[in-house]
């Protein structure tokens, strides 16, 4: 016999199919049926125990048949360039720990952070300093997992460990905004600007702009996470090392060596991916290649394998199938014209609220940070001057809002690869318990620096 809450599950998604098929007579059958199956994973994610993998790889399975008629588009995404980051990153993860690196990252750790509240905000800042250095938000999640998997695994609490890892994700997508190399979306904004309102903002004036805001923004998640997933006892607890002490053999010294000097070799590749050509991904496989070779790596290529999270891999693959269907079924588009259609009467304070609201949700539906600059970017750029607004403000301040995409898994690449990270992780919802209070948060943080800058 099913159960109470399984009846009232089947009734309500009854009730949204029905909805969507007589609702939206403008949307094709395809459209209908990609959002629809797009609806059901998150209903699953948020209220049922299934696994989440699973989930998305049902529901990617029934998106490429109800779009493209074949499984050909869920194994295709298998060969999208971040599976190799998020391999690349468990590769990085497990030379740290083969190479006693990690202990030695948390150690230096414990000693500048005397409890847990200043741990978490002495990795906060670490997070932003990086956001200025580091142009992709895929390779600062793949150089920051080893400095994860070092603290996480010397902490016993649980709730520490949520929000420790809930914690890198958050600042990793939050500090995009901070400087002009934060996110490729930032370089397609300053294109838009340049298009639409003929100013040019310049490296130094992105960062006048948007390290104010980005610091304070991640400043406060942080404190947001340390009050919603730990209680005071928590916060105030002091932050000891739970590892044993390692033996500095001129062996373990060697390794240690190598394991830095092709993390170093990779952040300064990552640094000038611009001038180079080379792309993010294959920097972090021709690392994470490097950490496995003769001589030069520190461990097999099979020792490197079994630290990869393979469920993770699956369900990143699931997921670009997901995205990849809202646009080719025709649902993005549909909701953009929508969104044209029904804020053309609005005016002042209305109008700045709903293009900003409309920045913030659009990760829920697009879920590619650069692709939503590109196809809302036309339109909320002629919004806001249309309605006597600065187009640079307009255009700044809509992309730090699409820069939140912290409400699934499924929004971003580095709250997916950190969501199964380490023992403990986080659920869909625990995402959606922390966004309850950073989506108004951001929403009131950028009205307040609309108005300071405008």
């Amino acid at each position: 016999m099913p159960s109470k809450s399984q009846i009232i599950g089947a009734l309500i998604g009854l009730i949204l199919a029905m909805s969507i098929f007589m609702g939206l007579p403008t949307l094709p059958l395809m459209g209908k049926s990609a959002l629809l199956i797009f609806l059901a994973a998150i209903y699953f994610w948020s209220i049922t125990a299934i696994d989440a993998t699973l989930v998305a790889l049902i529901a990617a399975f029934a998106m490429s048949f109800a779009v493209s008629g074949s499984d050909a588009k869920i194994l295709s995404s298998l060969g999208d360039p971040f599976i190799g980051f998020v391999i690349a990153g468990f590769m990085l993860g497990g030379a740290y720990k083969v190479s006693g690196l990690s202990g030695r990252i948390a150690t230096w750790f414990a000693e500048h952070s005397h409890t847990v509240s200043g741990l978490f905000y002495l990795l906060t800042t670490a997070l932003v300093a990086l956001s200025f250095v580091v142009p992709s938000t895929s390779a600062r999640a793949a150089m920051l997992m080893p400095v994860y998997v070092a603290v996480e695994s010397t902490i016993r609490n649980m709730n520490v460990r949520k929000g420790l890892t809930i914690l890198f994700p958050t600042i990793i997508v939050l500090s995009c905004v901070t400087s002009y190399l934060g996110a490729g979306a930032n370089l397609m904004t300053a294109d838009f600007i340049e298009q639409f309102s003929g100013e040019r903002i310049s490296y130094g004036k992105w960062i006048v702009l948007g390290a104010p805001f980005g610091i304070i923004s991640c400043y406060l998640s942080t404190f947001v996470i340390l009050t919603v997933f730990l209680n005071k006892e928590e916060r105030n607890m002091p932050f000891r090392l739970d590892i044993p002490n390692q033996e500095l053999t001129p062996d373990t010294i060697k390794t240690q060596k190598q394991t830095l000097s092709i993390s170093i070799i990779l952040i300064l590749l990552w640094m000038a991916e611009s001038w180079h050509g080379i792309s993010a991904s294959m920097i972090a496989l021709g690392g994470a290649i490097c950490l496995c070779l003769p001589q030069i790596g520190v461990m097999s290529i099979k020792q490197a394998l079994k630290e990869v999270e393979w469920s993770l891999v699956i369900f990143m693959a699931a997921t670009i199938e997901l995205s990849e269907g809202l646009v080719s079924s025709g649902v993005v588009k549909f909701l953009t014209e929508s969104l044209t259609t029904n804020t053309a009467s609005l005016t002042g304070i209305t109008l700045l609220v709903a293009i900003l609201s409309i920045a913030l949700l659009s990760h829920l539906v697009i879920h590619s940070r650069t692709a939503r600059a590109a196809v809302l970017m036309p339109i909320l750029i002629p919004l806001g001057i249309g309605a006597g607004f600065s187009g640079l403000l307009t255009a700044f301040f809509a992309n730090a809002a699409m820069g939140y995409c912290l409400t699934l898994p499924v929004c971003a690449k580095p709250v997916a690869m950190f969501s199964t990270a380490g023992e403990e992780g986080y659920t869909t919802k625990d995402l959606l318990k922390l966004s309850m209070w950073l989506l108004p948060l951001h929403l009131i943080l950028l009205l307040i620096a609309w108005v300071i800058y405008a």
